[in-house]
This record gives structure tokens, sequence and C-alpha cells, in this order.
């Protein structure tokens, strides 16, 4: 069955997944929750700016040297703030790491059980429709 992936039904789910592995590492005092809730945080805030550029990008008068420099600069601007964030706050790397991780948990879990089932018939491979 083909489902329909949103991204903000997977923010949603992200921060849900962070909120629960905060959760769990503050329960058994491994790791860092905060670092862990500041990954998530960051991930989503990736996958929004990912979709904005994106969807600019799509217009008609977006070109190929535009796309690159867009994406480039938003790289560029997210490791440098990451690398302050990391110079100045208390930050747990593998805890952050981990937050970081819950979005590609919380695409497998949209994509294979939480995703709304696709009312268009989509390609035969049963690929997910994925939405903005």
């Amino acid at each position: 069955m083909t489902r329909q992936v949103r991204v903000p039904s997977i923010a949603r789910t992200t921060a849900a997944t962070s909120v629960a592995l905060a959760a769990l590492c503050a329960l058994i005092g491994i790791g860092d929750a905060a670092s862990v809730l500041f990954g998530g945080a960051v991930s989503i805030a990736n996958l929004h700016l990912i979709r904005i550029v994106v969807s600019r990008l799509m217009t008609a008068d977006a070109t190929g040297p535009r796309l690159s420099q867009v994406v480039t600069i938003k790289f560029l601007i997210l490791l440098a703030l990451l690398a302050v964030a990391f110079g100045r706050l208390p930050i747990d790397a593998a805890s952050f790491l981990a937050g970081t991780a819950t979005l590609v948990v919380a695409v497998v879990l949209e994509a294979l059980l939480l995703g709304e089932p696709s009312r268009e018939g989509g390609d035969e491979a049963g690929e997910a429709n994925i939405r903005g």
C-alpha cells in the first residue's frame, strides 16, 4: 500500500521521538537529554529549511548554478551555527547525533506505519508519495 508522507507529519513524529528518547536518556541516566532535544530541533529546522529551499528552487527561473549556490550557502550557515553551538554550549556529541537520528526514524515510521494511505494509485514499485 502506498502512503503519503508529508513534511509537517515528519516534523511532528521527529519531535515526538526526540522527546521520547530524551525522556529515556533522563530515566536511565545515559546520555544528555538536552543534547538529544537539541539534535531533534536542529533536524526539524533543517528539514523545514530544505523544504523552503527546494520549493523556491523548483520555480521556472531556477537554474543549476543557482541551486548549487543556495544549497551550499544553507549548508555553510548550518555548519557555522552548529560550530558556534558546540563551542559555547555544553552539548554531548553522541546524544546530539542520537537526536538528529530521530529524523530518520520518523521518516521510516511515517512511510511504513503512520502516513495516510494514498488515494492515488502510486507507481508499481509501491514508493511513498512525498508531499510538502
